[in-house]
């Protein structure tokens, strides 16, 4: 059984729970509680989907890894939010393997919710239906972006957006590794080394040890 605390805090991260009516208390019992610590490695792709996790703090990093070992962040889920790839692998049979990785960037907090329990709720309250199908479309159309920037745009010009973003225009250094910044722009690490040199070299960038300024905002 969830602790008052952990109950509040669902409540107010996820408004849909108040409309569960005299359903509520058999959806909270069937919660499962989970502390991750940063770094920690939450689901990989050898596993069976077993719950659809809702986030009621920190942050939760959505990836693709290749046989060879790169990654590709897909997308990130934080407070009062749900994996996306999750519940499509729970709307058919539920037997089918996780697609992706999913490890935290931050201490998190999460609830899970089984999959008969999921699939009795999902069916049976509308604001549930209305919840999940928001959050697919929001991080399916994310996903959509994602590839049309890989397919369309030059990887300098991405790179430089990245930096832009993670530094707000240059007011900021950016702490993170070449293949952490590869693994964000699904790339190899070979190419955002070589691309941050060209980038030094004309005077866009000053890099250090695991921190890149932005010497020209723009």
């Amino acid at each position: 059984m969830l602790e008052e605390k952990t109950i509040s805090s669902l409540k107010r991260a996820f408004p849909f729970i108040h409309d569960l009516g005299n359903q509520q208390e058999s959806f909270l019992q069937s919660l499962v509680y989970k502390v991750f610590e940063p770094c920690s490695v939450i689901m990989d792709e050898s596993k069976k989907c077993t719950g659809v996790i809702l986030v009621l703090s920190g942050l939760i990093r959505i990836y693709k890894l290749s046989e060879e070992g790169k990654e590709i962040t897909l997308y990130r889920i934080g407070r009062g939010e749900t994996c996306a790839l999750t519940v499509s692998c729970f709307l058919g049979s539920g037997e089918v393997p996780f697609p992706v990785a999913a490890s935290a960037e931050q201490a998190s907090e999460a609830v899970f919710i089984p999959l008969e329990s999921f699939h009795r709720f999902f069916f049976e309250v509308p604001s549930i239906q209305k919840f999940f199908f928001s959050a697919m479309s929001a991080k399916f159309y994310s996903v959509l972006g994602l590839i049309e920037n890989i397919t369309f745009r030059k990887t300098s010009d991405r790179l430089m957006d990245f930096l832009l973003t993670k530094t707000a225009g240059g007011a900021y250094p950016l702490y993170a590794t070449h293949e952490a910044i590869a693994s964000e722009l699904g790339t190899a690490r070979e190419v955002v080394s070589r691309l941050l040199k060209e980038m030094e070299g004309n005077g866009t960038v000053i890099l250090g040890r695991g921190k890149i300024i932005l010497a020209v905002p723009r």
